[in-house]
């Protein structure tokens, strides 16, 4: 699942673009849109009850009382402050983002090497199957070789305890795709 929770994350940092356009072109729905990306940016990831959705959240209430023109002094801002201030919780939001991104990311690479090394064990009996199509199919039919070699046996099963079906097939589908591309040693 944290596959779909990294893909998630990506979708919604890929708007972010669109967003500081707005801004520079003094789009009048700059703030309105923000706090639109905010709530569906909770909503893709309220699902996988991470603490990132109320930092979100957060957010998005400063946003809120940013446009209503609310400061913690009490003073008025003047709606160049406001949309100014709106960039600068854009920028808290991408950033809380990017660091979860970062955190699976760091975590995937662990996985990924493991994985690495589950199919280095099975190729060296025989050569990997070939494939036009990496598909879920191939994946689990070479998930399932991998496994099954007497040597692979423990780094199996720390592998199927600690990755989700889906987790798994994600990483393994990455690591084929660049033994593939890599060609013959």
């Amino acid at each position: 699942m944290l596959s779909i929770v990294r893909e998630r994350i990506m979708e919604q940092l890929l708007i972010i673009p669109g967003l500081v356009d707005q801004y520079a072109n003094q789009d009048t729905q700059f703030m309105p849109n923000v706090a639109r990306w905010l709530r569906a940016s909770e909503q893709a990831l309220e699902p996988f009850r991470l603490p990132l959705v109320s930092r979100l959240a957060t957010l998005r209430g400063e946003l809120l009382a940013i446009a209503e023109g609310v400061t913690e002094s009490g003073s008025k801002i003047s709606r160049k402050q406001k949309r100014g201030e709106a960039v600068r919780v854009l920028q808290q939001s991408e950033e809380a983002l990017r660091l979860h991104l970062s955190t699976l990311d760091t975590q995937f690479d662990e996985f990924r090497e493991k994985l690495s090394q589950l199919l280095a064990v099975a190729s060296s009996r025989s050569p990997l199957p070939a494939t036009e199509h990496i598909t879920a199919e191939y994946l689990d039919r070479l998930w399932l070789r991998a496994r099954s070699e007497p040597d692979n046996a423990t780094l199996a099963l720390y592998l199927q305890g600690r990755l989700s079906e889906t987790d798994r097939r994600y990483l393994l589908s990455d690591v084929v795709e660049r033994l593939l591309n890599a060609g013959p040693a």
